[in-house]
């Protein structure tokens, strides 16, 4: 399981976006860096377009954001095993690196939804560059929303605005939308913790301080451990446990499963990017878990070029 956490609507900042990444601990997978969703022009200082870890065996990404500023943020829905034609990580992967740049976000999402795919349930958040405003001291930017879920495995994509409260303050696990995914205990307790770090931010709040409350909202855990996938939706942080793994020659594996990494993204009003990953649970050479050091985190900064990103 998943679980994020947003706001748009900040003075300081167009977003600020926190996040897990809850896996089986041995599922392949890429540390952040630009990239193009092929092997050419990777790496920490790369000229890919777009910033974000790979899932190897599926190719896409369930965070990520581009040099033009679009952001995608995709968890699944808690369901049982499932075989479908397409790959969730492509519906990241063709948002942030789109066959059209000029493309906007409706068109985007009209895409999406003209799709004759079938894909295993899931959320999936999507922002872009919509607009600059003038506040009299230089262009502001800002983000334009959209949320699109198939509500399970095989179903229908529907897609909607954000409204004004999840704007403010947004929030996205594993639950079906309208259907008890708001009332998720993660979801409650982190979108609290979440508004009262908002409450504590102001213009001359350090950066660094900001993110380190972001990251320690994310390791908020439940005081009884999760035995299972339901208890999954009691806590924000995985502390690694077995979990039965379905593999694609058939059958079934116990594996370790628990929170993989943590992500924070913030974009300033001036375009200015600050992209943050720490590795949390890992499995050293031997297989063993091993949590991580959470001061070898990779960073990225960049600027968004809001005259060049924004769609009129």
């Amino acid at each position: 399981m998943c679980v994020g956490f947003w706001t748009l609507e900040h003075p300081q900042y167009a977003l600020i976006l926190c996040s897990n990444r809850d896996e089986f601990l041995s599922r392949p997978t890429t540390q952040a860096r630009w990239h193009s969703f092929g092997a050419e022009n990777e790496g920490e200082s790369g000229t890919g377009a777009v910033l974000s870890g790979r899932d190897v065996l599926a190719g896409g990404t369930w965070a990520g954001i581009s040099r033009t500023g679009r952001v995608a943020l995709l968890t699944n829905i808690t369901e049982p095993h499932g075989r479908y034609n397409s790959s969730r990580g492509t519906l990241t992967s063709s948002f942030l690196l789109p066959e059209s740049s000029s493309a906007t976000l409706q068109e985007e999402v009209d895409r999406i939804l003209a799709q004759d795919a079938r894909y295993a349930g899931f959320n999936l958040l999507l922002l872009c560059p919509s607009r600059s405003i003038d506040h009299g001291d230089g262009r502001c930017l800002s983000l334009e929303a959209a949320f699109l879920t198939n509500s399970g495995g095989g179903g229908k994509i529907k897609a909607r605005i954000l409204s004004e409260t999840e704007r403010r303050c947004g929030a996205m696990s594993n639950g079906i939308d309208y259907h008890g995914a708001a009332e998720w205990p993660k979801v409650r307790r982190g979108s609290q913790m979440f508004q009262d770090t908002l409450s504590s931010v102001h213009a001359d709040t350090p950066e660094s301080d900001l993110t380190e409350r972001l990251f320690e909202l994310l390791t908020w855990k439940s005081e009884v451990p999760p035995s299972d996938r339901t208890g999954l939706r009691d806590t924000i942080q995985v502390e690694p446990l077995q979990v039965p793994n379905a593999k694609p020659s058939g059958g079934t594996t116990s594996e370790p499963y628990g929170t993989r990494l943590s992500t924070v993204i913030l974009i300033r009003r001036d375009g200015g990017v600050l992209f943050l990953e720490r590795d949390i649970w890992t499995l050293d050479r031997e297989g063993a878990v091993t949590k991580a050091d959470p001061k070898q985190q990779r960073t990225y900064r960049f600027q968004i070029h809001i005259e060049d990103s924004v769609k009129r």
